[in-house]
């Protein structure tokens, strides 16, 4: 792994054990507003992608690996879909993970 990929995931690990632990609390109801508000336009309501691009949410592969590392993705934007550092909380980004992995 790269140095530098590896002290991002420590600083974030960091961030995340300093989080109070109602922070980590589970929020579907919180994810789903977030999630209709800010990522159906691509990914669908039902997590099948209206744009192209948009990774698909029903096979779940993707929102298999861990909360960390998609946090960080979410957090930095990749391709089409926008950076959200600063646009949602950690929290917030969470329990929007949290929702996509429900969805059927």
């Amino acid at each position: 792994m790269k140095t530098r990929t590896i002290a991002a995931i420590m600083s974030f690990g960091l961030l995340v054990a300093s989080l109070p632990q109602s922070a980590l609390a589970l929020d579907l109801q919180r994810g789903q507003r977030l999630y209709n508000q800010r990522c159906a336009v691509c990914h669908g309501l039902n997590g099948v992608p209206v744009i192209q691009q948009a990774p698909s949410f029903v096979a779940k592969d993707r929102l298999m690996q861990a909360d960390m590392v998609l946090l960080q993705r979410v957090q930095m934007g990749k391709n089409t879909c926008p950076p959200f550092m600063g646009v949602l909380k950690n929290e917030e980004i969470l329990d929007v993970l949290n929702y996509a992995r429900v969805l059927r």
